[in-house]
């Protein structure tokens, strides 16, 4: 059995996202997952776009998981009472 296709997501210098590779039949549900572990701040507009992004992903039947969150996202986005919306994995 082969290896899935492989894909990345990069920020270009203006900070739009580019995706790399192939998403496929065969990894399009890994496509869905995002790791934040890597994130190094986080504040009220980091949870605007998390939200953006779900809601986005919803109105076409996909759900976004979010992965790793660093503690402080999560601590934030209780106080807001956003963690159920994101999903926090």
């Amino acid at each position: 059995m082969s290896a899935a296709p492989y894909f990345s997501v990069e920020s270009d210098t203006l900070g739009t996202l580019r995706v790399t590779g192939a998403i496929t039949f065969a990894n399009a549900a890994r496509a869905l997952n995002i790791d934040l572990a890597a994130l190094e701040d986080a504040d009220s507009a980091t949870l605007a776009v998390l939200i953006a992004w779900s809601a986005q992903a919803r109105r076409r039947g996909a759900a976004l998981r979010y992965q790793r969150a660093p503690q402080g996202l999560r601590n934030l986005a209780r106080l807001c009472d956003v963690d159920a919306l994101l999903g926090f994995a």
